[in-house]
This record gives structure tokens, C-alpha cells and sequence, in this order.
């Protein structure tokens, strides 16, 4: 590949520039960027368990369980005990949590369409299945690096 691509820094302008109209949109819906991240999560995957909901979306336990606090207290998550294992809690986006992600996703397409403004429909496909698998790439990668530190 050539040494000329510098994509590490294109890719950081572009979290730049979608940084500022995504945390406004998400905060013009009183939410932060980690609490739209775990109702996205668990209107996907309804009933799993916080830890599980942290590694979905790149966060430690501490962390979701700051950002759940607030959207339990919402009412637009709801938690349950596990009927197999009755220690474990599970979590389950509301029919308001699910109300109020409609309409943040509204907003939250807008800045997706200004994004793929330049694009046909058949790049913006593409897009997103190449950054998909660099993300892939890079996971991969860093799974054979913790092999590597382990042995």
C-alpha cells in the first residue's frame, strides 16, 4: 500500500467534523454521545447485561453504569432480573427510550446525509463496509497482539 495515503489523518478530520453536529443533535435530545450509543445498543440487543452493554459500546462498567443511572431514572431503560441466572440484571430499552431514539435518529440521519452528500448511493455502501472492515483489521490485529503479550 502506498506510504502516501495518510489515512489515520483523514479519518481524524472526519470524527472532527462530525463530532460537534453529533453531540449537539444528541444533546438538543437532553442525552450525551454514551447514553445515544446505549439505547442504540439495546434497541438492537433488548436483555443483555450492563457489562455486556459496556463492551458494546466501548466502555468500562463504571462508565455505563453513570450513563444508564439517568436513563433508568428517564424511564427509557428498564432493567429486569435474569429468569435463567437471578443475579444478573437485564436491560431493556422502554417504549419511550424506543420514542425518543426515533426522533434522535431523525437528526442524527440528517448529519449521515451530509455526509454521503457527495456520494451515490452504491459509495456510500461502500463506505461503510470498508470502514467496517478496518475496524475489523484493527481488531484483529490488536486480538493477536494481546496473544502475543500473554505467551
Amino acid at each position: 500500500m502506498s506510504e502516501n495515503l495518510n489515512l489515520i489523518y483523514v479519518i481524524k478530520q472526519l470524527e472532527s467534523g462530525l463530532r460537534r453536529p453529533f453531540m449537539a443533535t444528541v444533546r438538543s435530545h437532553g442525552m450525551s454521545a454514551a447514553q445515544y450509543t446505549a439505547l442504540s445498543v439495546l434497541d438492537r440487543l433488548p436483555g443483555i447485561t450492563s457489562s455486556e452493554l459496556a463492551r458494546r459500546s466501548l466502555v468500562r462498567a463504571q462508565s455505563m453504569a453513570q450513563t444508564l443511572a439517568p436513563l433508568i431514572e428517564e424511564g427509557l431503560v428498564r432493567r429486569e432480573a435474569d429468569p435463567e441466572h437471578a443475579r444478573q440484571i437485564l436491560l431493556f430499552i422502554t417504549r419511550d427510550g424506543r420514542e425518543r431514539m426515533r426522533a434522535v435518529r431523525v437528526d442524527v440521519q440528517a448529519i449521515e446525509d451530509r455526509l454521503t452528500s457527495e456520494m451515490s448511493d452504491v459509495q456510500a455502501v461502500q463506505l461503510e463496509s470498508l470502514l467496517r472492515l478496518a475496524r475489523h483489521g484493527l481488531a484483529a490485529a490488536e486480538g493477536q497482539r494481546r496473544t502475543r503479550d500473554l505467551s
